[in-house]
């Protein structure tokens, strides 16, 4: 029978001995001032998000030095005083005072964590947190130290120096810490004789109890059930070894190696129930959810796609993993093969899940092969080294009538969007149709120049729908026929295949014939995605900057005798203005817009012409709220992209903005951005970017991309117009499949939600735009915005005065010329060539003092960026001195308090006349 007053008398006398001398604060006070160290440090402002991460990453560390400090003295000094024997010979059971003690150490480590509550309280004042995410964070904490406590009094109850205490509570908080480490270790020492290649299953089960692995998901959100039984089965084996070494005393001499084996036997055994209880939660896991969004459930859209597979569909999910991955994929693995695990498990028997290993040159790689799922080569550091794999990590979802691969999931891939699109897409009967308009572009394989592969874009839409190349040089629009004008067709061009939405990525490089035949369609009301650029810089073509629109198109090889033959017009000197009247918008094929708002840090250094659309800086306007297309949508980047804007609209159309700049922003010319010259090799005009050119900002948010729809009968409209296509670029679906950065741009999620819209199939799109919501560091955001505004109004300064000069130079030579063209004494021929002279002269001059106020300009405007970036240090600075600061200040008070109160009751319990006078 436990008897719990034995045990709160336990509790009551070690809690308060740790605290009535000044060491037990001195280590709190540590203890918080380097949680607050680790937690704001440069790379926590870098990345501009405001969680605890950092200190999340770095946290196991943090106790193998507070840990140890704690637990020390908890049996030592006990041992050290001979009290031991005392509190032994007490009315209690050795459990009771065993879990006394433990209780004592861990209402000292909870106070140690309610201090450090205070980062979560900087992190509120500095931005929006994710209360919930912050939640079980502090939970994971808390847990993960409890374990930890149980191995810090094992390593007391061992001796009784309190500093061999500390010494060995360190060297055994470590197995747990760096156990994945060591499984790396061993198996890199069995690799020299041969038997590396066996160890992964073992390396890959000890990385999962390392307490790392196990505080990874409390750092997300989420409390897994598999985690949470981790630390209470290590905290209860801990306190049993603990139980087992206090117990000793009474063990005979005679029977002391008997009773070794035998508690060894047990503890072993104990530990085997323990790991194998894991497994079995590993293999069921049960998690709960925290996060504000709860990004960590399955969705309704996931639920509800399982729920519509027929009763007599068979749907069949083939996942091809490699057994051995790379450390970077190894969250990935472990998330892929639970996802596949719920579906197995809600899929009732439609869904039927065969997780197949993949080794490197087996039968399954090439059955994967046969089936479209290729390895993909990674490059990645292991022990000091790079090295190269092969990694298989894709699937195909299959049913009797279609099927849809996923060839690779990278790091950035959404794989419950992935899962849950591609069974929806093979469960239904019949597809929707994609047309994408065969440009310049060459979007598609086939059209253009007889191009060659398919962008990515094609390659994404083909995973959801049929997507089908458009021939602009044909009737798009097919006219209905009655079945006597069918027969009399004989001889006559085909109509082309029917759609349900039209993609057409640049149709500024369409002929007219070809540009008549779009304009019918558009003018028909169907679904139409247009993007269009004034500045494409993309590589997919190796056209870039000369697909331009307001550059003629290139010339075509293949003429006689190896010439080149003459280059067709495009429509309107490709400047939409057609298009532009049925759309009532205005859109200039030579205007670029830049934005100088930047959020994020780290791309600090990219000009202001790369636009990002960002809530980070502009939370109101950058994306529209109420169009299911953009409202869930955080990051956007556009390169040299154009802007629309609303003219004469008619009455019953709208239109609808859903990609806007912020109100730090301005227009560029086509001189402004754009040098041009005459390249002889391909006998056409040849374009640079300007890298700096003249920037006056407007102070109004520009519109990037637009939705224009008319539902009247007479003039029907449904058309979504971006003016950026660099957004579009494979770089940015490869990107999004890598996940290299830190930030993951919604570019991709954009496209394929205006395609869903347009279509009419709108369940993926709160799906695939489902993520953690965007909490910035708002009170450091504000802070440097003041700081760009001024940059802002220094570069404006530094042009005006540089054109000031200029203007007054130019003067004086006007008026020195004019001087000579007065003078009489000299005849026509001498005054003209003295004229010429004196032009060649001053233009000279003038020149040179155009390029020394231009490095002055430069060196002026440098000079400002300067000190913009050391005061966005001092802020931060400022921040970071803040929070080391507060959280020592409160521990420091309340051990004040503390002990103050404990020195009044000493005193107050001393009668007077004993008193000191």
């Amino acid at each position: 029978m436990i008897r719990t007053n034995v045990i709160l008398a336990v509790t009551k006398r070690n809690f308060r001995s740790y605290f009535s001398g000044i060491l037990g604060y001195l280590f709190i006070i540590v203890f918080c001032v380097a949680a607050s160290v680790m937690a704001f440090n440069s790379q926590f402002f870098a990345a501009n998000q405001a969680n605890l991460d950092q200190l999340s990453h770095q946290f196991p560390l943090l106790l193998l030095f507070l840990i140890p400090a704690i637990t020390m003295t908890s049996w030592s000094d006990e041992r050290k005083l001979g009290t031991d024997e005392l509190l032994f010979t007490l009315p209690a059971a050795e459990f009771e005072v065993l879990i006394g003690k433990y209780l004592a150490v861990l209402g000292v480590y909870s106070v140690a964590i309610v201090f450090s509550l205070i980062n979560a309280f900087i992190l509120t004042r500095m931005g929006d947190p994710d209360i919930g995410l912050l939640l079980s964070s502090y939970i994971g904490y808390w847990l993960s130290g409890a374990a930890l406590l149980a191995v810090g009094m094992l390593a007391s109850s061992l001796t009784s120096s309190a500093t061999v205490a500390f010494v060995l509570g360190v060297v055994f908080c470590c197995v747990p810490v760096f156990i994945g480490n060591l499984a790396g270790l061993v198996e890199w020492v069995l690799s020299q004789f041969g038997y590396g290649g066996q160890m992964y299953e073992f390396r890959t089960a000890m990385q999962g109890l390392s307490l790392q692995e196990q505080l990874r998901d409390f750092s997300l959100g989420i409390i897994p059930l598999s985690s949470v039984a981790y630390f209470v089965f290590l905290t209860a084996l801990m306190l049993y070894l603990n139980l087992v070494v206090i117990s000793r005393r009474r063990w005979s001499t005679a029977a002391t190696l008997g009773m070794e084996v035998q508690y060894g036997v047990r503890s072993i055994s104990l530990a085997t129930i323990f790991v194998s209880g894991l497994i079995l939660l590993t293999l069921w896991p049960v998690r709960k959810d925290l996060t504000a969004e709860q990004i960590f459930t399955l969705s309704d859209a996931t639920r509800q796609t399982l729920n519509d597979i027929g009763d007599g569909q068979q749907i069949t999910i083939q996942a091809f993993v490699s057994p051995e991955v790379p450390s970077d994929y190894s969250e990935t693995r472990r998330q892929l093969l639970g996802l596949l695990r719920e579906f197995d498990l809600r899929g009732g028997g439609r869904v039927e899940v065969r997780r197949v290993d993949v080794e490197p040159f087996s039968e399954e790689a090439e059955e994967a092969r046969a089936l479209g799922i290729s390895p993909v080569r990674i490059q990645y550091e292991q022990d000091g080294k790079f090295e190269e794999a092969e990694v298989f990590l894709g699937a195909i979802v299959q049913s009797p009538t279609d099927n849809v691969e996923i060839p690779f999931f990278g790091k950035g891939l959404p794989i419950e969007y992935e899962l849950t699109r591609s069974v929806r897409t093979v469960s239904q009967k019949n597809r929707l149709t994609i047309g994408v308009l065969q440009t310049d572009a060459e979007v598609i394989s086939g059209g253009g120049f007889g191009g060659g592969r398919d962008w990515e874009i094609v390659r994404e839409l083909r995973k959801q729908y049929k997507v089908i190349g458009v021939n602009p040089s044909r009737k798009i629009l097919a006219e209905k026929k009655s079945e006597a004008d069918d027969s009399e067709t004989t001889g006559e061009e085909e109509p082309q295949e029917d759609f349900d939405v039209l993609l057409a990525v640049m149709p500024s490089s369409l002929t007219q014939p070809q540009m008549d035949n779009f304009l019918e369609y558009v003018r028909s009301g169907k679904p139409t995605l247009v993007f269009d650029d004034p500045c494409p810089i993309f590589s997919q073509t190796q056209m870039g900057l000369s697909m331009a629109p307001r550059l003629p198109k290139p010339s075509p090889g293949g003429g006689m005798f190896g010439q080149r033959q003459q280059p067709e017009q495009k429509a309107e000197n490709g400047e939409l203005r057609t298009l532009c009247r049925l759309l009532d918008i205005q859109w200039d094929n030579g205007q670029v817009v830049y934005d100088r708002m930047n959020p994020h840090n780290q791309f600090g250094t990219l000009p202001p012409e790369y636009v990002f659309v960002s809530r980070a800086g502009n939370p109101k306007q950058a994306f529209n709220s109420s169009s299911p297309i953009t409202k869930d949508l955080h990051d956007i980047v556009c390169l040299y992209t154009g802007s629309l804007q609303e003219v004469d609209r008619k009455k019953e159309q709208e239109f609808i903005p859903l990609l806007q700049t912020s109100g730090e922003s301005g227009l560029l010319t086509w001189d402004d951005f754009m040098s041009q010259s005459f390249n002889p090799m391909t006998m056409s005009p040849a374009v640079q970017l300007n890298p700096n050119p003249k920037r006056f900002d407007d102070s109004y948010s520009h519109v990037i991309a637009a939705q224009i729809r008319n539902d009247s009968k007479d003039d029907p409209l449904n058309v979504i117009f971006c003016s950026d296509i660099d957004m579009i670029s494979d770089w940015f679906f490869l990107e999004r499949n890598r996940g290299n950065l830190d930030i993951p741009f919604d570019n991709v999620t954009f496209v394929l939600n205006a395609v869903d819209a347009l279509a009419g199939e709108e369940t993926f799109i709160d799906l695939r735009s489902r993520r953690a919501g965007l909490r910035t560091l708002q009170y450091v955001e504000a802070q440097t915005r003041e700081l760009r505004r001024k940059l802002n109004e220094e570069e404006k300064d530094a042009d005006k005065i540089m054109n000031d000069r200029l203007d007054e130079a130019r003067s004086e030579l006007q008026a020195e010329i004019d001087e000579v063209q007065k003078r009489e004494d000299l005849d026509p021929r001498s005054k003209g060539q003295l004229l010429k002279q004196k032009e060649e002269q001053l233009n000279r001059k003038l020149d040179l003092d155009e390029q020394e106020l231009e490095r002055e300009k430069n060196a002026r405007i440098r000079k400002a960026g300067l000190e913009m970036k050391r005061e966005i240090r001092r802020i931060e600075n400022r921040v970071r001195l803040f929070a080391y600061l507060l959280p020592a200040i409160l521990p420091v008070c309340f051990g004040l308090l503390f002990l103050g109160l404990q020195q009044i009751t000493e005193k107050q319990s001393i009668t007077a006349e004993r008193r000191r006078r």
